[in-house]
């Protein structure tokens, strides 16, 4: 009866956790770019505001780990040099102006050997595993959280066992 009751609770409060956002919350377009960023490349056009706001709101790890800051600066300079002046925040800085240094541009070669295990260009199997943006949860993290709970799983089937034979047996005279 108890157990029943913890479970009941337990799916009740994964249920609250799992309950989406309202659809009145959009997601800001500083975010928007910089998951767009994730992959190396900026693949749609933005204003320079959502740059610049994307840069004042790197996270911290992506900001020390990888060249974010640095590809976003430049998009922005370059796009002040081709417009030859002051840029607006309205205005756009088109697709493809970004590249990060970090992400080499594919080979034909590559692109053959990559594209039949997950080259990233989703044509793979394994770019089911690749995370989606720079929110998703770290795929090491998923796993070690799966073998903690095969780990608990396994330990609570050799208490369970051990009980059940303690029964067969009975008393110690």
């Amino acid at each position: 009866m108890r157990i029943g009751r913890a479970t009941l609770v337990l799916v009740l409060a994964l249920a609250a956790l799992t309950v989406s956002a309202p659809a009145s919350a959009a997601t800001p377009c500083w975010k928007t770019l910089i998951n767009d960023w994730y992959d190396g490349r900026i693949d749609k056009a933005y204003p320079v505001r959502c740059y610049r706001d994307a840069i004042d709101n790197l996270p911290e790890d992506v900001a020390a780990y990888s060249s974010a800051h640095e590809d976003l600066t430049r998009a922005l300079l370059s796009a002040a040099r081709r417009s030859g002046g002051e840029l607006e925040p309205s205005d756009l800085i088109p697709a493809g102006t970004v590249r990060s240094r970090n992400v080499p541009e594919p080979s034909d070669e590559e692109d053959t050997i990559a594209g039949g295990l997950g080259g990233g260009d989703g044509s793979g199997p394994l770019d089911i595993l690749a995370p989606s943006n720079a929110d998703s949860i770290p795929i090491p993290l998923l796993v070690l959280a799966g073998l903690a709970l095969l780990l608990l799983a396994a330990a609570g089937a050799s208490f369970l066992a051990r009980r059940l034979q303690a029964r067969r047996m009975g008393p110690n005279p």
